[in-house]
């Protein structure tokens, strides 16, 4: 009993089945009665539909989009890139106390929150701070040291204050002195007589 040939249909399913199963194309056109040229088209063909679902399932999947980062991991970015707090609030258009409040985090995951810290206090001293770091370098002060120097140079100072005082009040009181030298009148010029009295 002879086997019924098989349609287009079933021979396309045939190749596909066979070509994912990895046999060779000799084996397939065995098989499926066809000739290599025909077996080529119809893989090539399942390829492409493949590649195109594919494809599709990617674009359709949420958890493969690019998201937009943050406004914070936006602004980290700038700062890491050395960025103005201006520029940063330019470039994100957001408001200056967000930029100073996302500064001030960026600074503390970077572990140097403590420098900003000390900028916010000491900004209008920093000059005269950084002279006295250069005096205790150039002059090979311990640090442990300075809090000994820093009274020391209180107690100049307060001498200093004192003699200032005291210099004051030696004027002040000149001032009176020579007041009263022109409120006293000299004496008028007499020979005076003293009588003699014998014992």
């Amino acid at each position: 009993m002879s086997e019924i040939p098989l349609n287009k249909f079933e021979k396309e399913k045939v190749v596909i089945r066979m070509y994912v199963e990895g046999r060779t194309i000799r084996e397939i056109a065995k098989e499926a009665h066809l000739a290599f040229k025909d077996i080529s088209k119809i893989t090539k063909s399942y390829d492409k539909k493949i590649r195109f679902q594919q494809s599709n399932q990617k674009e359709n999947n949420p958890s493969n989009q690019l998201k937009k980062p943050s406004i914070s991991s936006q602004a980290f970015q700038l700062f890491r890139e050395g960025k103005k707090l201006t520029d940063v609030a330019i470039e994100l258009e957001i408001p200056d106390r967000k930029v100073m409040k996302l500064s001030a985090q960026f600074l503390k995951l970077e572990r140097m929150y403590e420098c900003y810290e000390f900028y916010q206090v000491f900004q209008y001293e920093i000059p005269q701070l950084l002279a006295i770091s250069s005096f205790i370098r150039r002059n090979k002060i311990n640090i442990s040291n300075i809090s000994n120097i820093m009274k020391e140079a209180q107690d100049v100072n307060n001498l200093q204050l004192y003699r200032s005082r005291i210099a004051n009040e030696i004027e002040r009181l000149k001032q009176i002195i020579k007041n009263r030298d022109y409120e006293i009148k000299p004496l008028p010029n007499n020979n005076w007589s003293y009588p003699l009295y014998h014992f």
